[in-house]
This record gives C-alpha cells, sequence and structure tokens, in this order.
C-alpha cells in the first residue's frame, strides 16, 4: 500500500445549521481523504477506535491553548492538534 500524508486544516467554522464544525467530523473527513481508508464501508466507525465525544471535548477550549492527540485508525495514524486553528493529520 502506498503511503500518502493528508493534512486536513480548518478553523472552527459553523455549518450550515448554525452549528460548529466538531472535531470528529474533520477527522472524518481527512480519512475520508487518505488513501486506503474506507469511511463508507459500514465495517467500522470512529468509535471503534475513539470516543468521539471525548475527542470533541478536549478541543472544546478556543484561544492559545495547545491540545494535541494522537491515536490508529485502521493502521493509519491520526494526528490531532489545535493552536488556534484544528489541524489533522493522517499517515
Amino acid at each position: 500500500m502506498r503511503c500518502v500524508r493528508m493534512w486536513v486544516t480548518t478553523t472552527r467554522e459553523r455549518r450550515s445549521d448554525g452549528g460548529k464544525v466538531q472535531v470528529h467530523e474533520i477527522v472524518v473527513k481527512a480519512l475520508e481523504e487518505h488513501d486506503g481508508i474506507d469511511v463508507e464501508s459500514g465495517e467500522w466507525t470512529l468509535y471503534d477506535y475513539i470516543d468521539p465525544d471525548s475527542l470533541d471535548a478536549l478541543f472544546s477550549k478556543e484561544g492559545n491553548t495547545v491540545t494535541a492527540v494522537e491515536f490508529t485508525v485502521k493502521g493509519a495514524t491520526v494526528t490531532v492538534w489545535q493552536d488556534g486553528e484544528v489541524h489533522a493529520k493522517v499517515e
């Protein structure tokens, strides 16, 4: 399998329904764009690897706080960090 590095950088934008984009949604987007990760397969969910609500809570504070977490999904390393914006990297 080819190794593709995928970075997703986002500000905490608002969705069309007025709510904030949650960190777990950013992670799912990064996984969707990563080569070899099929999030639509139905064989697994993000919750199988990390609690999405807990992940969102870790990054709920806005400002200058730097928060980072790393975990593995389907053999790919996912790194998420915040430094005023939320970043997700899948390797």
